[in-house]
C-alpha cells in the first residue's frame, strides 16, 4: 500500500498553463543537510540538501524556513541601508521581493526558480501569508473608529469621495473610449481585468494613510486629522464598491446575486446586533485597569477565521468578513488594545512583511513588453488614475477653502499606496487571473508611488517650524494684574494635586485671574486615529482611564473654589506618545497661553526612592521645550505640597508656604522672577529671591546684565520694602562648588524652588557643574536640586522663557 499518491496538478500562471507532477500529502521534514552527503558536495541543489529539486515535496518546512529567512534578512538589510534616505519600510519589503523574484536571483541562480516558485512551496507560503493578511485586516478594522464617518465634516467628506470617484470615473472613461482615441485591441476578459486594476488604483486605505502620517509625525496635526477622516470615507466607499462588484460578478453562478446579497446583509446585521453587543459584554466583564481574559481573545480569533470562511463560501473577497468583524470591536482599551497587543507583533512584524515580499517576488519586470497589447493600456490607466486622483483630491480641498500648500499636502497623502493596495491587487489576481504585464506594471506603480509620495511629504514637512513664536507670549511681558493663561498637562493621577497646588500658589484673584487649560494626555493604543476632545463642548465625559473622571472633577472643583478668579477648560488628547507634543503646542498656540506646565517624568515615594520613571514623558517634555510657542515650566513634585486653600482658612495671617527663587541672570531667570511676583501678592506665601553673583560691586557690562539688575531693583523697591513676606538675599558664588554649598545650606528651608533653565548660558557660578548634569532639560541648577544626591524634599519648578524666532 503506497504512502504517497502521485497526482497531476495544474500549475496555472497568468498567461499559460503547465502540468507538473507532485506528491500528496508532502512530507514536512527533509532528511537533513549532512545525511548521505559527501564532504565536497556543497551544492544547495544536491540530492541531500533540503532544497533538492527532486525531493522538494518531502521538505516543505525546510523550503518555507529558507524562504522566510531570505525575505527577512534581505528586508532588514535594505531597510538599514535605505532608511537614512527616508525610504519607508514597505518599499524595502517590495524591493526584497523584486530581488528574490525571477527577474534577478531567478535569472542568475540555476535551479533557484524551480525551488522558490514550485506549486507546493507557493501553496504553503500563500496559506500562511493570506492568514496573516486576514488578521491584519481584522486589526485594521479594530483600530478604525467608524464613528468618524458620521462626525466627519464637509472637507473630509468631499475629499474622501473625490479621491475615489474622480480617478474611478476618469479611468473607466479612458478604458471605455479605447477604440476611439487610443485604438486598443482588447477582449472582454482583458477589459474586465483592466477595470479591476482601475478600481484598485482608485482606492485609498485608512491604514496606509495612518502609517504614513505616523512616520511623518503628522498624525495629530490638523492636516493629519483631515487626511485620516478623508481616508476613512474613501475606504468605506471603496469597500462598498468592491463588495457590490463582487456580488454583480456572481450573477449567473450557482446561488446567484440575490443569495449572496442576502448573505452579506445578514452577516452585517449579525455582526452589528450580535457581535458588537457581545464585545461590550466582554468589556463589562473586565475589571478597570485589568487586561481582557485570554479566553475571550481566543474566541474572537475563532470568529475571525469563521468570518473568512463566510467570505469564501458566499463569493466575497477574503478580507470582507474579518474587516467587518474588526469594525464591530470598540477601539481602544480594554478590548481593542488587548487584541492589538496580543496579535499585532506576529501579524505586522512577521506575517505581513512576508505577505508583501511573497506577492512581489511572483512578479518579473522582464515580463513587461511595450510592444504587446497590455503594457501600454496598463501604464496609461495607471498614470491617468494617479493624476486624476491627485487632481480630484486637490480640487475638492481647494473648493472647501483650504490653503494651497495644505491642499497639495492633502492630495499627496491621499495618493499614497501601501500594503492594502498590494493586497487588493493580489486578491483581484486570484479572483480573475491578470496578465503578467498588467500585474507587473501595477506592482511597480505601487512601489514608485509609495516611494515618491513619502519622500515628497518628508521634504515639505514643516511641522517643527509651525509653532515658532513671532509674538511675545510669556509671563514677563504681561501687564500687572492681567489675565494669565496657563496650559497644564496631566499624565497620571499624581500629577493632579501637584499642579493644583502650584496653581494655588500663583495667587489667582478676581483682579489677577488665571485662565487654565487642562490637557489630559493619554497614549493611543489599539486604535489608529487620534482623538482630541473638549469636555466643555460635550455632555458625556470620556473615561478611558480610571483617573480621567478624577482629573475633570478635581479641576472643576478648583474652579469653583476660586470663583471669578479661575476659569478651567478641560481637554483630552489620545495620541501616540511621539506625537503628544503636537497636541500640546497646537493647543497652546490656539489659546494664546503664556505658560505651559509639564510634569516631570520621574516620581518619588515619601522615603525618596524612585517610584516611576517614564522615558516617554521625558521625550515629550524635551520636544515641547524645543517647539513651544510660549514659556514652559517643568514641575518636579518632590516635596509635600500642602493644600494651601485649607491652610489659609486655618490661619490667614501666618506664613504657610515658603518659596525661593534662585537668580543668576538671563531671560529664563527673569521669567521665573515675573512668575514668582504673582505669588508674592499672597500674604500667606513667603518669597525669597537669592541673587548669586561673583562680586557685590560687579558692573553691568552688557544689555542682559542691565536688565537683570533693573528687574532686581524693581523687586526690592516694589515688594521687599512694601511687603513683609518678600525678601532679597545676595550671596557671592565665584565658582560651581560655592554655588553647591549655598544651595545645600538652604535646601530644607523652603517648600518650592523656582529656577530658570538657562540653556546655553554660561556663568562662573555654574562652571564645571554641567559635566554632572543628568537631565539637561532642567538646566544646571534645576538638575542639581532634583538629583538624588541632594536629597531635596522641596518641589522644584524650572522655567524656560519663550524662544522667539
Amino acid at each position: 500500500m503506497k504512502s504517497l499518491e502521485d497526482l497531476l496538478a495544474l500549475n496555472v500562471t497568468r498567461d499559460h498553463q503547465a502540468l507538473v507532477c507532485i506528491s500528496l500529502p508532502p512530507n514536512i521534514h527533509s532528511s537533513g543537510y549532512w545525511r548521505n552527503s559527501k564532504v565536497d558536495d556543497e551544492s544547495p541543489f544536491s540530492t541531500s540538501h533540503p532544497l533538492n529539486v527532486k525531493k522538494l515535496s518531502s521538505a516543505t518546512l525546510s523550503v518555507l524556513e529558507e524562504q522566510m529567512a531570505l525575505a527577512f534578512f534581505l528586508t532588514q538589510f535594505l531597510h538599514l541601508a535605505l532608511r537614512c534616505f527616508g525610504i519607508p519600510v514597505f518599499v524595502t519589503q517590495m524591493l526584497a521581493g523584486i530581488i528574490l523574484g525571477p527577474g534577478m536571483l531567478g535569472s542568475i541562480w540555476p535551479g533557484y526558480e524551480k525551488v522558490m516558485y514550485d506549486i507546493v512551496s507557493q501553496d504553503v507560503m500563500g496559506t500562511l501569508t493570506v492568514l496573516g493578511y486576514c488578521m491584519f485586516l481584522f486589526l485594521m478594522g479594530v483600530k478604525m473608529d467608524i464613528g468618524i464617518v458620521l462626525r466627519t465634516g464637509r472637507r473630509a467628506l468631499y475629499t474622501g469621495a473625490g479621491s475615489l470617484l474622480v480617478p474611478l470615473c476618469i479611468g473607466l472613461f479612458t478604458l471605455g473610449t479605447r477604440g476611439v482615441f487610443l485604438n486598443w485591441e482588447l477582449e472582454q476578459n482583458d477589459l474586465q481585468a483592466l477595470a479591476l486594476a482601475v478600481v484598485t488604483n482608485a482606492q485609498t486605505s485608512f491604514t496606509v494613510i495612518a502609517c504614513l502620517l505616523g512616520d511623518l509625525k503628522l498624525l495629530t496635526s490638523e492636516l493629519g486629522r483631515l487626511a485620516l477622516s478623508s481616508s476613512i470615507v474613501c475606504d468605506i466607499l471603496g469597500l462598498s464598491l468592491r463588495t457590490f462588484t463582487k456580488l454583480v460578478m456572481s450573477t449567473g453562478k450557482e446561488g446567484g446575486f440575490f443569495r449572496n446579497t442576502i448573505a452579506v446583509l445578514g452577516y452585517i446585521l449579525v455582526v452589528y446586533f450580535g457581535a458588537r453587543p457581545a464585545m461590550y459584554w466582554i468589556i463589562r466583564q473586565t475589571p478597570k485597569g485589568q487586561p481582557v481574559h485570554n479566553g475571550y481573545l481566543l474566541i474572537i480569533l475563532i470568529g475571525v477565521l469563521c468570518s473568512a470562511l463566510f467570505s469564501f463560501y458566499f463569493n466575497q473577497y477574503l478580507f470582507f468578513g474579518p474587516f467587518v468583524l474588526g469594525l464591530a470591536v470598540p477601539e481602544g482599551p480594554p478590548l481593542g488594545s488587548s487584541l492589538v497587543k496580543c496579535y499585532d507583533f506576529m501579524v505586522s512584524d512577521i506575517l505581513l512583511p512576508l505577505f508583501v515580499t511573497s506577492n512581489v517576488w511572483l512578479m518579473n519586470p522582464k515580463d513587461i513588453k511595450f510592444k504587446g497589447k497590455f503594457a501600454i493600456p496598463s501604464l496609461v490607466l495607471l498614470i491617468v488614475s494617479t493624476i486624476s486622483k491627485f487632481g480630484g483630491s486637490l480640487l475638492t480641498a481647494l473648493y472647501c477653502d483650504m490653503p494651497l500648500m495644505d491642499a497639495l499636502g492633502l492630495a499627496l497623502i491621499m495618493c499614497c499606496k501601501g500594503v492594502v493596495d498590494l493586497g487588493s491587487l493580489s486578491t483581484v489576481t486570484k479572483d480573475m487571473p491578470l496578465n503578467e504585464e498588467i500585474y507587473a506594471i501595477n506592482v511597480l506603480g505601487i512601489l514608485m508611488i509609495a516611494c515618491v509620495v513619502s519622500l515628497l511629504l518628508k521634504h515639505f514637512n514643516i511641522s517643527s517650524k509651525k509653532y515658532g513664536g513671532y509674538e511675545q507670549r510669556n509671563v514677563a511681558c504681561l501687564k500687572p494684574n492681567s489675565e494669565l493663561r496657563i496650559l497644564a498637562c496631566i499624565h497620571k493621577q499624581n500629577n493632579i494635586s501637584a499642579v493644583i497646588n502650584f496653581l494655588d500658589a500663583c495667587c489667582p484673584t478676581k483682579e489677577s485671574p488665571i485662565s487654565l487649560y487642562v490637557l489630559h494626555l493619554i497614549e493611543m493604543f489599539g486604535q489608529a486615529a487620534p482623538i482630541f476632545i473638549s469636555h466643555r463642548m460635550q455632555t458625556k465625559t470620556l473615561s478611558n482611564c480610571s483617573y480621567s473622571e478624577d482629573m475633570l472633577l478635581s479641576f472643576l472643583q478648583f474652579e469653583r473654589d476660586f470663583s471669578e478668579a479661575v476659569t478651567v477648560q478641560p481637554f483630552t488628547a489620545i495620541s501616540p506618545a511621539k506625537s503628544m507634543h503636537e497636541d500640546t503646542c497646537t493647543l497652546a498656540l490656539d489659546r494664546a497661553t503664556s505658560l505651559i506646565i509639564l510634569p516631570f517624568h520621574r516620581h518619588w515615594t515619601l522615603d525618596g526612592s524612585i517610584k516611576s520613571d517614564d522615558r516617554a514623558i521625558r521625550s515629550l517634555n524635551i520636544s515641547v521645550l524645543e517647539r513651544a510657542p510660549c514659556s514652559v515650566g517643568i514641575l518636579i513634585n518632590r516635596g509635600p505640597l500642602r493644600q494651601l486653600a485649607l491652610e489659609k482658612n486655618s490661619s490667614s495671617e501666618a506664613v504657610q508656604y515658603k518659596v525661593a527663587l534662585i537668580f543668576l541672570g538671563g531671560e529664563d531667570d527673569r521669567e521665573a522672577l515675573a512668575l514668582t511676583l504673582r505669588m508674592a501678592a499672597d500674604p500667606s506665601i513667603s518669597l525669597t529671591v537669592f541673587y548669586l553673583t561673583t562680586s557685590r560691586d560687579c558692573e553691568a557690562t552688557n544689555w542682559d546684565r542691565i536688565v537683570d539688575l533693573q528687574s532686581l531693583r524693581e523687586y526690592r523697591e516694589g515688594y521687599v520694602h512694601a511687603c513683609g513676606s518678600a525678601f532679597y538675599v545676595e550671596k557671592i558664588a565665584k565658582n560651581g562648588p560655592e554655588t553647591v554649598a549655598i544651595l545645600r545650606s538652604i535646601l530644607n528651608e523652603y517648600d518650592l524652588f523656582v529656577v530658570g533653565r538657562r540653556k546655553h548660558w554660561e556663568s562662573p557660578q555654574t562652571s564645571g557643574l554641567d559635566e554632572w548634569s543628568e537631565f539637561p532639560e532642567l538646566g544646571i541648577i534645576g538638575d542639581m536640586l532634583a538629583s538624588d544626591d541632594f536629597w531635596c524634599r522641596s518641589s522644584i519648578f524650572v522655567v524656560q522663557q519663550q524662544q522667539t524666532t
